[in-house]
């Protein structure tokens, strides 16, 4: 085994914060729209007395995302969800507004139904709101003297929603960022940091970079919905985008004692891709440099697989690479019933869960008679996700962004609203505010949610009606059911049917050793690639979820649960790299179709999935390599002993 050059990322959370915090160009943007956004629907609420202002001024960090067609895709989730909502909130008063007793299982259904579909349906965020705001109007009419102001309310709720939707679409159709552009400035950023780390493996984190690889690949679909005449491009940035995370996890392991002469020719080939690239799309690009350089000499397989995975690339991004073939698996995919069936039911626990929580919530404050509270049930609902690490880490957020945020507007309201004058004083106030807020919940999921649960709170304590604020008992009430929500969420998720992240974690990656074992012995190409981007997935998936375990420890017995040995990150990273060599490699060869050492080395990787330790590799078989290919046999092998010690 050797060992690959890995960068030390910074731990902690002043290195968390930094790397969350990076301003770049294109978020100082998206603050400055969220925070004019707010800043003028605030003005609309207060100047024609639009109920909820608070709630007004948080959808627009709900509906606000980089790019303007990601902002009209959720706009228009959310205003459909809200119509259907208030639609079916009418209808249901018919039945309910009198009797208690059926408002209850009402309420349960409701939950039960939108936090089931949300998982389940197409349309899961549509579901998701649509569930949410029928709970939230059938709550208001504990809190209404007669039926008629409930109706009046529900149907202002419509107003609620559908203006601050309209004012950040608009905004983000007029001065919002284009998918197209944005897709294609992020590729051309990725391409010269992957280069970059080619060249010095001390530039950045290859995890990082992944991430980033990953999310370009959700841009890119609504940049091909953007503008019609990219989908001609479709096959090729499908194929570009997989030999770029090939390109990063073959990088990887290349060892410290590859030449910086070959580590230059492999990133000016990637920059040289890069070029061509934009250029093929129309988009002006730095001028070509000369590289004449001749190509290095090549003593190591993953040097070798690189040096492949670049020239292919370097081929697909200037047009020259053939047609792709179909893509038709060479092994057969499992039967779908099974796991079909195993979903559903997890699901349908998770709604049961999510729905005891808001009973208990809606429960707690009626029975104190505290409807100042009512945050609790909201919380419920947007705090819990599927494992109890996840939830937990939300709710760390929550708690944490609540008492930062109800922190800020105590302040606000004893000592500045007292000295506003009008409107335009406040939504400077609120302008300010918001950009710092917009500034954490444009980052990473690591601690986005904090940035949203701060504005949350802020508004909740700071737009308490149409004057200025002075009563911080509302404040207290609020942030207090932030709190109940919280507990309960707590409760319910590691009492019932507890989910663990670790057992998530360990899932996906014996899915993805499992996968290794079949790349390996994978006889067409198209299937193989479709199966390395996948690998790569699954690996982001269960890297970013294993820190999420990290907020469940002592909540959960581990008493009861499948003790499975379970290999660590670095292990599984090596071992696709290792993989992805050997892969490369056969193809090069002209013979992707497995051998007898293939086979047992899949085998081999196949014990590992399973946590069972792997029959014994016959290294004296193997002392003397011949071939580059053989190198790399050897050099998985190796990685299998290690990673199987490790179980």
């Amino acid at each position: 085994m050797h060992a690959p050059i890995e960068l030390q990322a910074r731990h902690g959370l002043t290195g968390l914060l930094q790397r969350e915090l990076a301003l770049n160009d294109t978020r100082v943007r998206t603050i400055i729209r969220i925070s004019g956004c707010t800043a003028l629907v605030v003005a609309i609420a207060m100047l024609f007395q639009i109920p909820l202002p608070a709630y007004m001024a948080y959808l627009v960090f709900l509906v606000s995302q980089e790019d303007a067609a990601s902002t009209l895709i959720t706009a228009v989730g959310g205003f459909v969800a809200a119509t259907l909502a208030v639609a079916v909130s009418l209808l249901l008063y018919v039945f309910d507004a009198s009797e208690p007793a059926l408002r209850l299982p009402l309420l349960a259904i409701s939950t039960l139904a939108g936090t089931f579909l949300a998982r389940t349906s197409k349309l899961g965020p549509i579901a998701f709101l649509a569930g949410f705001i029928l709970v939230l109007s059938q709550t208001l009419l504990d809190d209404v003297p007669t039926t008629e102001f409930v109706t009046h309310m529900v149907l202002w709720l419509w107003v609620v929603v559908a203006a601050p939707i309209g004012v950040t679409v608009l905004v983000n159709l007029l001065a919002g960022e284009s998918p197209v552009a944005l897709s294609q400035k992020h590729a051309s950023q990725i391409m010269d940091k992957v280069a970059g780390y080619i060249e010095n493996p001390y530039s950045a984190d290859p995890s990082q970079l992944r991430d980033q690889l990953l999310s370009l690949s959700q841009l890119k679909n609504k940049a091909f919905m953007w503008d019609k005449r990219l989908k001609a491009f479709a096959q090729e940035d499908n194929r570009l985008f997989a030999l770029m995370l090939e390109v990063l996890q073959i990088a990887r392991c290349l060892p410290a004692g590859v030449p910086p002469a070959s580590r230059r020719f492999l990133a000016s080939a990637l920059r040289q891709s890069r070029r061509l690239f934009l250029q093929r799309r129309g988009v002006v690009s730095d001028a070509a440099t000369d590289d004449s350089a001749p190509a290095p000499r090549i003593e190591d397989p993953s040097q070798a697989a690189l040096h492949s995975a670049v020239d292919e690339l370097l081929e697909q991004a200037s047009g020259k690479a053939p047609a792709a073939a179909p893509n038709t698996p060479s092994y057969p995919a499992p039967s779908p019933g099974k796991a079909a069936a195993s979903k559903n039911r997890s699901h349908a626990r998770f709604a049961f869960k999510v729905m005891c929580a808001v009973m208990a919530s809606y429960a707690t404050y009626t029975l104190l008679d505290w409807p100042g509270t009512r945050t609790a049930v909201t919380t419920c609902f947007f705090v819990s996700l599927t494992t109890v690490g996840e939830s937990v880490h939300k709710l760390t957020l929550r708690l944490s962004g609540a008492i930062i945020g109800g922190l800020i507007a105590g302040l606000c309201i004893v000592f500045v609203l007292p000295s506003l004058t009008d409107i335009g004083e406040l939504c400077l106030l609120v302008a300010v505010v918001s950009a710092f807020c917009a500034w954490i919940s444009t980052s990473s999921e690591a601690i986005a949610y904090g940035g949203m649960q701060i504005a949350f709170a802020f508004f909740l304590g700071v737009l308490q009606g149409y004057g200025p604020a002075d009563d911080l008992t509302v404040l207290r009430d609020r942030v207090v059911g932030i709190f109940v929500g919280n507990i309960w969420i707590t409760i319910f998720f590691t009492t019932l049917w507890p989910v663990s992240t670790l057992d998530q974690v360990r899932d996906k990656w014996a899915s993805a050793l499992g996968q290794l074992g079949d790349l390996l012995v994978a006889k067409d190409t198209p299937s193989a690639m479709s199966a390395k981007s996948e690998v790569c997935t699954k690996i982001s998936e269960a890297n970013t979820l294993n820190t999420r375990a990290l907020f469940e420890r002592r909540l959960l017995s581990r008493e009861g649960q499948a003790d499975v040995p379970v290999l660590e990150g670095r292990h599984v990273e090596q071992l696709a790299s290792a993989v992805l060599v050997l892969r490369r490699l056969k193809e090069d060869a002209g013979s992707p179709s497995p051998d007898e050492a293939d086979r047992f080395a899949s085998q081999r990787l196949m014990a590992l999935s399973k946590g069972i330790r792997p029959d014994a590799w016959n290294e004296s078989a193997s002392q003397a390599p011949a071939t580059l290919l053989d190198q790399a046999r050897k050099r998985l092998n190796e990685e299998i002993d290690h990673a199987s010690r490790a179980i």
